[in-house]
């Protein structure tokens, strides 16, 4: 079988997999197109349809609570006041999401801050658009975590658990960051970020939560869920000269997508939920093409949420 033929019988494989995206990939390569950087199991985004950003104004008196929660979390990270502050709404699409931000502003305009906020109030970025002081002394891995906490307590976002404190080769100073954890488990791609400045302020935080389901009253066991990864497994690549190898499993609070089941990229986001997260290397002629799986496999009732693909 040729080259081309390998390609075509593979991706018309991944289409019955419901990976649209590593598939149109894939036919574009058997016509002679290239394919470069990483899929995430998407579907074109032109097969959903293009996204949408919309931004409208608001202000300190039809929305005073967010106005407030900004003044507070800037006060709370050290950020600049502003001659003026200004605000928007922002319903984005493509992520999706929506939140509000406030920026402070000089008097003629320029931005010196921005805070932005989830529907439910809580933070989700800060940035400051100063420079750090070039003449004050630089701080040490403890003092930037001692910063980078006691900024977070005085804006009322909680942090717990072990930290991860790195320099920042590229920005200067530090970069501390706290993976979340739900009774004892992590949750995936939740964190709270803060850089600080070698000088000891505070330049940016973000932060990244996702509400969670309540955990099943009986948990799959890891051997159970192993055999429903593998049966998936077998059926999508049976007859295709190809395997697999579970390389590893681990319990995560995810977030449910349409890496899988293209029928739910119009379903609204939804609770993140308990899961075997479980790695997979394909061999044989899927390896030319994929280089990982990910599966997410629903630890009450054994069904696949989702996952990732990797080319």
């Amino acid at each position: 079988m040729t080259g081309g033929a390998i390609k075509a019988v593979l991706a018309a494989a991944v289409v019955v997999f419901g990976l649209a995206a590593t598939a149109d990939r894939m036919v574009a390569n058997s016509a002679g197109g290239s394919s470069t950087g990483t899929g995430t199991g998407g579907v074109d985004a032109a097969k959903a349809g293009p996204p949408v950003v919309t931004a409208t104004v608001i202000n300190a008196d039809d929305s005073p609570d967010v106005f407030r929660r900004a003044a507070s979390a800037r006060d709370a990270f050290g950020f600049p006041v502003g001659a003026n502050r200004t605000g928007k709404h922002v319903h984005d699409t493509n992520r999706p999401t929506d939140y509000d931000e406030v920026e402070e502003v000089d008097r003629t305009g320029q931005p010196l801050a921005l805070t932005q906020f989830d529907p439910t109030g809580r933070l989700v970025a800060a940035v400051r658009f100063d420079r750090p002081s070039v003449t004050s002394p630089k701080i040490d891995k403890e003092a930037a975590t001692t910063a980078a906490t006691r900024g977070l307590s005085a804006s009322g976002v909680a942090v717990a658990g072990q930290y991860q404190a790195d320099a920042d080769a590229v920005l200067g100073g530090w970069n501390v960051h706290w993976d979340r954890s739900q009774d004892g488990i992590k949750v995936r791609g939740d964190e709270t970020r803060v850089h600080v400045w070698p000088d000891g302020r505070i330049q940016s935080v973000a932060h990244v939560e996702h509400p969670l389901a309540a955990g099943p009253a009986d948990r799959l066991g890891i051997d159970d869920a192993k055999k429903v990864v593998n049966g998936q497994f077998d059926r999508w690549f049976a007859g295709r000269a190809s395997s697999y190898a579970v390389q590893q499993m681990t319990l995560e609070w995810v977030g449910p997508n349409a890496t899988f089941d293209a029928a739910k990229l119009s379903a609204a986001p939804a609770p993140y939920r308990l899961a075997w997260v479980a790695n997979v290397k394909p061999s044989g002629v899927a390896a030319d093409y994929v280089s990982l799986v990910t599966l997410y496999v629903d630890a009450g009732d054994g069904t696949i949420l989702g996952g990732d693909v990797v080319e």
